[in-house]
């Protein structure tokens, strides 16, 4: 099965950004919906070690004056920032490994609204979006990037994506140690009513499936969460297995 993964903007819970996950069969390029003609060539760029596709318009907006010049979108200043914090916070070899997952910034896709990784061309094909998204980080709307919301709510919302692309490109979504551990944190209940940032208890996002477990996991592990263990030595008491388990996946442990 091929998977889609993607955030809504309305949120995750109670108004938070989430990733929500689309399962179907695999499909031919020919068996689908006739695919739209893409609505640009991106611009690609490297910016802090990761390979951007960039939509051509937030390269060149015109500033007026005298002295009248292009102006880049301050979305790439903001995303440079987000990957400057991950080369810090995760280990040499594994952020090799990370820069090699692509990125696609587009200033606002007329139908896809959230951050999203894009593991599946079938279902790019089927919902008539550009083919080239397959495997890449997709950021639809770059104004997302400057948002104070979204910054309060997620500050690792980068990393969150990337992880999604190492999960899938480097570990496996049917990794099993991560589907186990998932499996017996639900069986304990340990995610069941948690705080959210906001004071409230909920539902943890990551029991939507072992991909978001795995994904909010790392936003814990390495930087701040907006669940429930928030950071690492939370997650470590929390959840051991979770966080010994992270801790040999990205590389800061030896292997067992």
């Amino acid at each position: 099965m091929n998977q889609a993964i993607r955030i809504p903007s309305t949120g995750r819970l109670l108004g938070l950004s989430f990733l929500c996950l689309a399962v179907l069969t695999p499909v031919l390029a020919n068996d689908g919906p006739a695919q739209s003609p893409p609505r640009f060539d991106p611009v690609v760029r490297e910016i802090e070690g990761w390979r951007v596709h960039i939509e051509p318009v937030l390269l060149g907006e015109t500033v007026s004056g005298d002295d009248a010049s292009e102006k880049e979108h301050r979305s790439l200043t903001m995303l440079a920032n987000h990957l400057q914090r991950i080369q810090i916070l995760i280990p040499s070899e594994t952020l090799a490994k990370l820069q090699r997952v692509e990125i696609w910034l587009e200033e606002e896709h007329p139908s896809l609204g959230t951050m999203q990784y894009h593991p599946s061309r079938g279902w790019l094909l089927a919902n008539g979006h550009d083919e080239r998204l397959t495997k890449k980080v997709h950021l639809p709307r770059a104004n997302q990037l400057l948002s104070k919301e979204q910054m309060l709510k997620h500050p690792a919302m980068i990393l969150h994506e990337l992880a999604h692309a190492y999960h899938d490109q480097f570990l496996s979504f049917d990794h099993p140690e991560i589907i186990a551990a998932f499996e017996d944190a639900k069986v304990e209940k340990r995610y069941e009513n948690v705080l959210l940032y906001t004071g409230q208890t909920v539902r943890h996002y990551g029991l939507s499936n072992h991909k978001e477990y795995f994904a909010e996991g790392t936003e814990a592990y390495f930087y701040r969460n907006d669940f429930f263990p928030f950071v690492r030595a939370e997650l470590e008491q929390h959840d051991p297995t979770l966080h010994d388990l992270l801790g040999r996946l990205w590389g800061e442990r030896s292997s067992k």
